[in-house]
């Protein structure tokens, strides 16, 4: 543990980790979850598939658009 210049204990700051950490009301990614419920918020943001809806904000919607794919010129000639 840390000590400073007179040697006294400093004690870590913020907060211990383990089974109480407060989640702030975010989801619990491994929880079960109500198939209605998904269905409603796939209805909501979805148009079709892996198309967002209309009343969604996406920054930056041609950032990215070549991922994964080979963009450099073989051309020899």
């Amino acid at each position: 543990m840390a000590k400073d210049r007179e040697g006294k204990f400093i004690p870590p700051k913020g907060k211990p980790s383990g089974s109480g950490k407060n989640t702030n009301g975010l989801r619990d990614a491994f929880a079960g979850t109500d198939p209605e419920t998904d269905e409603n918020l796939t209805e909501k943001y979805t148009d079709g598939p892996d198309q967002p809806a209309d009343n969604v904000y996406i920054r930056h919607a041609n950032r990215n658009v070549n991922k994964g794919e080979d963009t450099t010129d073989n051309d020899n000639t």
